[in-house]
């Protein structure tokens, strides 16, 4: 759940920008950054037989290895046009499977 509140939270933030103003707005990145690092984090807690299980094709490893960058602070490993790139295409697959995982009756005790 704290994945799905985390992800949500970062693409309402971004809803009206488009790259470009995403990439003006510093303030907008950080606040990303840290709702990404909660989202790596939360993934982190959950096995990755179980995150295999909820959807097989997606690369869960991507959002884990950004925590550890960004929370390092490794600054001139954030790339903001590829954080923006993961948000338009990668973090809403993510975020539908874990919901529809979330919302199945066989995993209500996880929710």
């Amino acid at each position: 759940m704290a994945a799905v509140r985390a992800g949500r939270l970062a693409l309402e933030l971004v809803a009206h920008d488009n790259e470009a103003t995403y990439l003006a707005n510093n303030e907008r990145q950080l606040a990303v950054e840290r709702l990404l690092i909660r989202f790596g984090e939360a993934l982190k807690g959950i096995p990755n037989q179980t995150l295999t299980v909820i959807d097989s094709k997606i690369r869960w490893t991507g959002p884990k290895g950004f925590r550890d960058i960004a929370s390092h602070w490794y600054e001139e490993g954030l790339d903001h046009r590829l954080i923006w790139h993961a948000l338009m295409n990668d973090l809403r697959p993510m975020l539908d499977s874990l919901q529809s995982w979330l919302d199945a009756p066989d995993n209500t005790s996880h929710a």
